[in-house]
């Protein structure tokens, strides 16, 4: 068993679930001396490689749900507020970083749910925590952004909201960082997203944007316009991440 143990560590499966491994084994083991296992290399790959898919669909689906609340407590804000801006070169700095962080999160995090569902193969897998590591940075860029942006408006308001998703983010980070933990370094799958689902998921954003504005300013001409910031801005996402997100080659 001390060799299983090493093998386990090797391949990123520790503390109590390589304890529990080792104890099912070990009682599989009396049950049925006979038992081909197969070498301890073997067998923590096989466990591995079953843990890393399974982890790494988890920390999708958990960083997708940190990001709907980071959304979630940004909208509650600024309904509360009014879509009133705030005053002075901090406020306007960490508007332009509210708005650059809800681009990438949207893209980084869309795409690592939908990839990690049908991801199998390492560089697959590794895509998709790249994408997962990338979106919960900028979710926790949102959140900073929103209370520094939210000082002068409402303090209170501003940190309540700011602190809300702050579990949910851990949460899937930690998830993310033991998928990846699991799984074998090396390099991520080259593949390129088509142009046809990044203009769906844009178009989307972009709608919403412009529907709230414009139910917001009770105008449609004034609600086109932070539409057309958000589409620039996904545009700009785009290009500078398209590389570290797999989008384009």
């Amino acid at each position: 068993m001390n060799e299983l143990h090493r093998e386990l560590a090797r391949v990123g499966i520790r503390g109590r679930l390589a304890r529990r491994i080792e104890l099912e084994l070990e009682d599989h083991r009396r049950c049925d001396p006979g038992a081909e296992l197969g070498e301890p290399a073997l067998i923590a790959e096989r466990f591995a490689a079953e843990l890393r898919i399974v982890r790494t669909r988890r920390a999708s689906l958990g960083t997708f749900g940190a990001l709907v609340l980071v959304a979630a407590s940004l909208g509650v804000f600024s309904v509360s507020i009014g879509y009133r801006g705030a005053g002075g070169w901090a406020a306007a700095l960490s508007g332009v970083g509210l708005a650059a962080c809800c681009q990438i999160a949207l893209v980084a995090g869309t795409l690592a749910l939908v990839r990690g569902w049908r991801a199998k193969a390492a560089a697959d897998l590794r895509l998709v925590q790249r994408r997962a590591f990338v979106a919960l940075c900028a979710g926790g860029g949102v959140s900073a952004s929103l209370a520094v942006q939210g000082v002068a408006l409402h303090p209170l308001l501003a940190l309540v909201a700011a602190l809300v998703p702050v579990p949910a983010l851990a949460a899937a980070a930690v998830a993310a960082h033991s998928a990846a933990a699991l799984t074998p370094a090396g390099g991520l799958a080259e593949t390129e997203l088509p142009r046809s689902s990044l203009l769906a998921l844009g178009t989307l954003a972009v709608a919403l944007v412009t529907l709230g504005g414009a139910i917001a300013e009770r105008s449609l001409v004034e609600g086109a316009v932070p539409g057309a910031l958000e589409g620039a801005g996904l545009l700009a996402a785009v290009l500078v991440f398209g590389r570290l997100l797999a989008l384009r080659r």
